[in-house]
């Protein structure tokens, strides 16, 4: 069965929380450094979980502005590649 973009944004929003993340902060537009509050290591936990559940590789940045939405679009599109 593919997995579909409810699947990606369900599972981005379980990691985080499994995290820490407060769940009532997890929206599509929500910026995971600034907003969330996401460091580098919360990063690599998130894109080996990703890797981990997905089997894709994804460059998770809290630097910048990537959003929710940034990220479950980098899962579905590595998905689409294989």
């Amino acid at each position: 069965m593919a997995v579909t973009e409810s699947d990606v944004e369900a599972a981005v929003a379980e990691i985080l929380t499994s995290i820490g993340v407060e769940p009532d902060l997890i929206s599509g537009p929500a910026i995971l450094g600034k907003e969330l509050e996401l460091d580098s290591t919360d990063a690599v936990e998130v894109g080996l979980e990703l890797k981990r559940r997905f089997k894709v590789t994804v460059k998770v940045q809290v630097k910048g502005d990537e959003t929710v939405d940034t990220l479950v679009g980098q899962v579905l599109t590595e998905l689409a590649a294989q």
